[in-house]
């Protein structure tokens, strides 16, 4: 995939470029910081599946502008100051502008989708935002609540990150010609790589040094979100529901988590979904792209920052 996404890499560059300050310069910014691009590779590699075609570069193009507009929304919803080591487009310009510029880009991404030539794409990418928006007032809802249930957990990494990874490869899959049972495989793929890829980033998150992060560890947890390693780690103190923790008690949850056999547990959650998604691969077409999503699973899971 190295010479499609560099291709796309120069494309969505380009077209940012474009847009001219102050949103170029504040999406430009947060490109330049980095990224995975695996929602674009994954609407790629599903395209390689099949036919791979203009409205591949669109739509991957589509579901990665959508992906940063919500980094942007994230951060003025969590008053984040840095990300990816760099200062969030809120701390340059302010919330009120920060939410304008995420905005331009969901509309660019809707534009970039209906240049697939296919409304389905839109749809999908639509379905997927509005998943995404339903799960940030979930979790917002559920803010200081440190003992969810995994249920509840799962249902917001779903609604966070998976809906998006889902999207991103049925729409590649779609555009390729698949057959229907392919496209549902591949959408299943999808959920599944999600749940196992933000588990992962979960354990991350308290396993991780700063550097590494770009934030602070145990950065969820402070923002008084409970995930996946803390919810295993079996803590004999209950923290105090409905309210937010102190940096220094923070520090002292992340010691005892990373203590704990929380982490470890919560990746084998991960590696769970990670091995259900290549099972799932099974109804897709044969081939290096197949090959290269199977490889993925593993990657999701055993990746470092």
């Amino acid at each position: 995939m190295a010479a499609d996404l560099a291709a796309f890499e120069a494309r969505i560059r380009d077209s940012i470029s474009a847009d001219g300050a102050p949103l170029a310069t504040a999406m430009g910014d947060l490109f330049s910081a980095g990224g995975k691009r695996l929602r674009p590779a994954l609407v790629l590699l599903a395209g390689r599946l099949g036919r791979l075609t203009e409205g591949h570069v669109h739509a991957a193009m589509a579901v990665e502008l959508t992906h940063a507009a919500t980094l942007v929304h994230d951060d003025v919803i969590d008053r984040s100051p840095i990300r990816r080591g760099r200062p969030t487009v809120a701390a340059s310009l302010g919330d009120a502008p920060a939410i304008l510029v995420a905005d331009y880009y969901f509309a660019k991404a809707y534009q970039e989708a209906a240049r697939s030539d296919d409304p389905a794409v839109v749809g999908a990418i639509a379905s997927a935002v509005m998943t995404i928006c339903r799960g940030e007032l979930a979790q917002d809802r559920a803010r200081y609540d440190y003992r969810p249930s995994l249920d509840d957990y799962r249902a917001r990494i779903e609604a966070k990150t998976a809906a998006l990874l889902a999207a991103s490869v049925w729409v590649g899959g779609r555009l390729a010609g698949l057959s229907e049972g392919s496209q549902e495989s591949l959408r299943n793929y999808g959920l599944e790589l999600g749940l196992a890829f933000q588990i992962a980033d979960d354990v991350l998150d308290y396993t991780s040094e700063s550097g590494e992060l770009g934030k602070p560890v145990g950065h969820d947890l402070l923002e008084g979100h409970a995930t996946l390693p803390l919810l295993l780690a079996g803590l004999p103190a209950e923290l105090p529901s409905g309210q937010p923790l102190t940096a220094a008690r923070v520090a002292e949850v992340v010691a005892e988590v990373r203590a704990s056999k929380g982490p470890e547990r919560a990746l084998e959650e991960a590696r769970r979904h990670a091995e259900a998604a290549g099972g799932l691969l099974v109804g897709v077409p044969e081939g290096p792209a197949r090959e290269s999503l199977a490889a993925l699973t593993h990657y999701v899971v055993e990746r470092r920052l």
